[in-house]
């Protein structure tokens, strides 16, 4: 077993919930409380749709409940439609320093496996503490995107491991989970390349359902491929072609930091590099009306133009997906609108003349000073030339240490009531809420799943969709 591996599964089966402090707890419960929030908002979605479509009901003893729908399904294909309502608008939370992920398109495939094993509160928070863990540490120092590698590579990872934990497995059971989940799933970051299609919300958790599955493998004998970082044709030798390593802490303490509160809860429907010219664009707007503009300048860091302006489609988006990753769209509906919302995007805003003209009259510069200050610090400016040639300024700098603030509760618990109002009454929303900030003393997470169901939800199933369970038969 290499190093890598041996680390891991040491982490996996050593931590446990004594580990987490307070806040670390705390911040498990935004972020499921958050990850259901943004599920809700799309219970309807077209990818969600066609997702519950094709999830099979089981009759077996691993049964786990589609959000919104009575049918049961297996762990991993309810993990995959329900990651998949978490993802469609890109509210769920995400994580950026060498790399970038989004750590909650594996919350629901972990709730899952837990509903199914009918684990307590704290077994789940445990589990779904070495997920994002894995995740975050990976993200801090293996460069997948920039070779060419998706997120979910260390996404089934992540997931694989905090399924085992469920499980209970043995170290040797642990490296097949890791080995089954990682070999056969290196996908390529060509999702996220170019004009974006309907996978860019699905691919996270697609990771999730193959981790589910590595660890379900696993856990009944299968063994899985030796050496899976360090072999000939390991991961390293055929994706970046040296080895890394990534610091994963045993133990706890109260001054640790976890993952868990290091992800950005977003407060806008696109992507994580795109919240912080939002606000920016904000601040503009302010001071000066769009129609005023002649020209402007974004002045950005690198990865953030490489993410979300390098690409010529993200300059005039012709899917949602393209548009909620695009910096230009952002920044220039929200001088026009005041704000991005998920209506933005159902109203098609990125292919109205009004935005495209003022994309055409944008230039992003990356700036050598922005790119240095981060990870530790993110900045955006933007300098707006008006019609009769003055500038008009706004700066604007996030923080890792605003980020691990994050939201309060109450801004939090809004941020739920707004997206879940579509689809539960205030009472419906009431439940989950407080069962959430219970978390941790929850016997059964059985018990929360059973609270994301409403009378409204089985109204949109029986109208919309013909196959409201999500079954083909």
């Amino acid at each position: 077993m290499g190093p890598l591996e041996q680390k891991i599964i040491d982490f996996t089966h050593s931590t446990s919930f004594a580990d987490l402090n307070d806040e670390a707890v705390r911040a498990a419960k935004m972020r499921v409380l958050d990850s259901i929030g943004v599920g809700l908002a799309a219970f309807m979605a077209p990818p969600v749709r066609i997702a519950r479509r094709i999830a099979q009901p089981t009759s077996g003893p691993l049964q786990s409940a589609i959000w919104g729908s009575g049918m049961k399904t297996t762990p991993d294909m309810a993990g995959f439609v329900n990651g998949v309502m978490v993802r469609y608008l890109d509210l769920n939370d995400a994580y950026r320093t060498k790399d970038a992920h989004h750590p909650s398109d594996y919350l629901p495939g972990i709730l899952a496996l837990s509903e199914a094993l009918g684990a307590s509160g704290s077994r789940f928070t445990e589990a779904l503490a070495i997920a994002y863990e894995i995740q975050c540490r990976f993200t801090d120092a293996v460069p997948w995107n920039d070779n060419g590698f998706d997120q979910p590579v260390s996404g089934a990872l992540g997931t694989a491991m905090a399924a085992g934990k469920l499980l209970g497995l043995d170290a040797e059971a642990l490296r097949n989970a890791l080995a089954l989940a990682l070999i056969p799933n290196l996908c390529t970051y060509q999702t996220r390349a170019g004009e974006l299609s309907m996978w860019k919300g699905c691919a996270g958790p697609n990771g999730a359902r193959n981790g589910l599955f590595a660890a379900l493998l696993a856990g009944e004998g299968m063994s899985g491929p030796f050496e899976a970082f360090d072999g000939v044709f390991g991961v390293w030798n055929q994706t970046l072609g040296e080895a890394y390593d990534i610091d994963l802490q045993t133990g706890g303490s109260p001054q640790r930091i976890w993952g868990l509160q290091q992800t950005n809860i977003k407060t806008y429907a696109v992507r994580d590099s795109c919240q912080l010219p939002i606000d920016t664009a904000r601040d503009l707007r302010v001071k000066v009306q769009a129609s005023e503009i002649a020209s402007m300048r974004i002045e950005t860091y690198q990865s953030a133009w490489l993410g979300a302006v390098k690409d010529p489609e993200l300059w005039a988006p012709k899917t949602r997906e393209t548009a909620d990753h695009s910096m230009l769209f952002s920044v220039c509906c929200a001088l026009i609108d005041g704000t991005v919302t998920p209506d933005s995007f159902e109203q098609k805003r990125f292919a109205d003349s009004d935005v495209l003209d003022l994309i055409g009259r944008t230039e992003v510069k990356v700036l050598d000073e922005f790119t240095d200050a981060t990870p530790q610090r993110r900045n955006c400016r933007i300098v707006a030339t008006l019609k009769d040639g003055a500038e008009v300024i706004a700066h604007r700098e996030l923080t890792l240490e605003d980020i691990e603030k994050g939201m309060s509760d109450s801004e939090l618990e809004a941020k739920f009531h707004d997206c879940a109002s579509g689809v539960m009454n205030e009472a419906e929303r009431l439940a989950i809420v407080d069962t959430i900030a219970g978390l941790e003393r929850l016997e059964n997470v059985k018990y929360l799943i059973g609270l994301i169901r409403s009378e409204q939800m089985q109204v949109l199933l029986d109208e919309q969709d013909p196959m409201k369970s999500g079954g083909l038969g």
